[in-house]
């Protein structure tokens, strides 16, 4: 069995089989955002030039801060 397949652009794919007529595919992923910010689980409401990806437990997301402001986070440069 042959495939040939063509992607023209992300909403268009081309396939001609040829043998078997029948095939299965296991999983297939369409219309995935390449952003950050569309993912269900960050919130980007204060989203600015310079901000932090941090995780809040108490909501289950990822916000986005412009500052570091939680007693919990510690930040460790290392040794010079």
């Amino acid at each position: 069995m042959s495939i040939t397949a063509t992607i023209r652009n992300a909403n268009a794919i081309n396939v001609q089989m040829r043998g078997q007529s029948t095939i299965a595919a296991k999983s297939m992923h369409f219309g995935i955002s390449p952003k950050l910010t569309a993912l269900s689980d960050v919130d980007s409401t204060e989203l600015t030039e310079g901000a932090l990806l941090i995780y809040n437990a108490t909501t289950g997301k990822f916000q986005t801060k412009p500052e570091l402001d939680n007693s919990s986070t510690i930040v460790n440069g290392g040794k010079y």
